[in-house]
């Protein structure tokens, strides 16, 4: 009889192999749910003794309250925006992540996302399909040779991002108030320095209280060289009324969205981002390749199995909790 019970939360996984292997290693069985909200979580995490979680939010109090026996939360992931960190401190549950994978798939969208901008392929591709033959509607394109590309969030993927940019533009640089020095040869620059000398912005940085709405209204304001917007990092970082207002407004040269604050307000909905020729929006794909997934799976399972056999994770994300 299995020791400890682990539950998923949520998942777009096809099997769960991996994780059943790893884990019956331990002495642990997997539960696999498939919860639309952190309520319909509740009442099934009662034996509970680690969750593996991908995008289900609101992992905190009320879920933690539920599972007097959860000793673990590891994310299917990198970001930390569905779990209640200070909560699961506070009780002594350890929380772990997955922070290199898809270093390589992200920054290659990123990129794909930027050139496809940059030649306004998006553009061409619909007015030749429509039967226009012409260069009219490709004019102006900036040389990419001239460009200085800014990436906000210099992490394992701002800087593979940087290593990808720095063959076709004239310069990188970055902000991040955690790297305030010349880093894998890019020169950090100030939040709005960045803003008004870059002409394209990449958004790499994680989703916290302090970056939500971090590109508003206000930030796009202080753009100069009509830049191309990038972000396949979190779409709660970006406001999209804003990237809207800046692209009406000639801010904004175009923007590549990988996320979005509300993908349903887009995708179902006759929103005003699907009418722009210069938007490029693809569905939060950016992490994914054929061998992203199964090592998601594997290394998530790996973390859980150590904390439940009493080993501390690789990536420990609250070390503090610890013996509490």
């Amino acid at each position: 009889m299995a020791q400890y019970t682990v539950i998923v939360t949520d998942h777009v996984f096809q099997s769960f192999e991996a994780e059943t292997e790893i884990l019956a290693a331990v002495e642990a069985k997997l539960e696999v749910l498939q919860c639309k909200s952190a309520a319909e979580l509740v009442p099934q995490v009662a034996d509970a003794h680690g969750l593996l979680n991908t995008y289900l939010p609101g992992i905190g109090a009320p879920v933690f309250d539920a599972a007097p026996e959860l000793k673990a939360v590891v994310r299917y992931g990198i970001g930390l925006d569905t779990i209640d960190i200070a909560e699961a401190t506070k009780r002594g549950i350890a929380v772990a992540n997955v922070p290199d994978y898809c270093i390589n798939e992200v920054a290659d969208h990123a990129l794909a996302h930027f050139l496809s901008l940059a030649r306004k392929l998006p553009l061409s591709d619909r007015k030749v399909r429509a039967g226009e033959w012409s260069l009219s509607y490709v004019k102006p394109v900036k040389p990419l040779q001239t460009m200085r590309a800014g990436i906000l969030g210099f992490g394992r993927i701002g800087r593979a991002l940087a290593a990808r940019l720095k063959p076709f533009v004239a310069e990188v640089t970055f902000f991040d108030p955690f790297v305030q020095v010349e880093c894998e040869g890019c020169q950090p620059l100030a939040f709005d320095d960045l803003l008004a000398t870059c002409d394209a912005v990449f958004v790499q940085c994680p989703a916290t209280p302090e970056t939500r709405h971090l590109l508003n209204r206000d930030a796009f304001a202080k753009t100069t060289r009509q830049p191309l917007l990038i972000n396949c990092a979190r779409g709660e970082i970006v406001e999209t009324d804003a990237v809207v207002w800046a692209l009406e407004n000639g801010k904004l040269a175009g923007a590549g969205l990988d996320l979005l604050e509300d993908e349903n307000a887009v995708v179902k909905h006759d929103h005003p981002l699907k009418h722009f020729d210069n938007v490029l929006l693809t569905p939060h794909s950016a992490w994914f390749s054929d061998a992203a997934i199964p090592e998601l799976q594997r290394r998530a399972a790996e973390e859980m199995a150590r904390i439940l056999s009493g080993e501390r994770p690789k990536s420990f994300v609250n070390p503090e909790a610890w013996g509490r």
